[in-house]
């Protein structure tokens, strides 16, 4: 975590000259939550929840100015489901999602849009370093996503911000499960889940 003094100097001041912010932070370590160390612990907050809030926090401030601007963060489908060996990644990800609802509506009517996509597993260096043993990119098989299947969906969010977009769209069905229904989903799913 920053220090106060270090927050008044971070960041180092740059000329903001940007229409569109990305933030694609994201690390996670898929184990037990007793595996974790408290290390990976605290990387994944500060990366996946702290460092997004702060760039966030900067980038809007000169698009409420300008009257125009869009903050758009990548999240994750955990921000909207968790599951086993992820407890802690997705709480990561739960944060990120509340603090981009929260953040839309302080926003509302600024000129700055702000929109998360939440996609599934992605075929990327991520999954390798989340699960080293494998297993879990081997289980979701042709279910992992493609980075130009996510690509195409932020694209898209830089034309028509839609506020939230889910990475397949059918998971939406899924994640309102998880709200009406929690515990009969989780009983389902932790044996989908459970092949990390």
């Amino acid at each position: 975590m920053l220090t106060q003094k270090e927050e008044t100097t971070w960041p180092i001041e740059v000329k903001d000259e940007f229409d569109v912010v990305i933030l694609n932070a994201g690390l996670g370590f898929f184990k037990e939550h007793t595996a974790l160390s408290p290390e990976e612990i605290h990387e994944m907050l500060t990366v996946n929840v702290e460092l997004p809030i702060l760039f966030s926090r900067y980038h809007s401030q000169s698009f409420q100015q300008r009257g125009r601007g869009q903050l758009l963060f990548i999240g994750s489908l955990a921000g909207r489901m968790a599951s086993p060996k992820a407890s802690v990644y997705a709480a990561t990800k739960h944060a990120l999602t509340g603090y981009v609802q929260g953040l839309r509506m302080e926003l509302m009517g600024s000129g700055v849009d702000v929109t998360i996509v939440q996609p599934g597993p992605i075929d990327t260096p991520f999954i390798d370093k989340a699960d080293a043993s494998g297993n879990y990119k081997k289980s979701l098989g042709k279910h992992l996503l493609s980075i130009e299947t996510v690509r195409d969906v932020v694209l898209e969010q830089l034309v028509r911000p839609q506020g939230e977009v889910l990475v397949p769209r059918h998971l939406g069905i899924g994640a309102k499960l998880t709200q009406l229904v929690p515990l009969q989903f989780e009983r389902f799913g932790r044996s989908i889940y459970a092949k990390k």
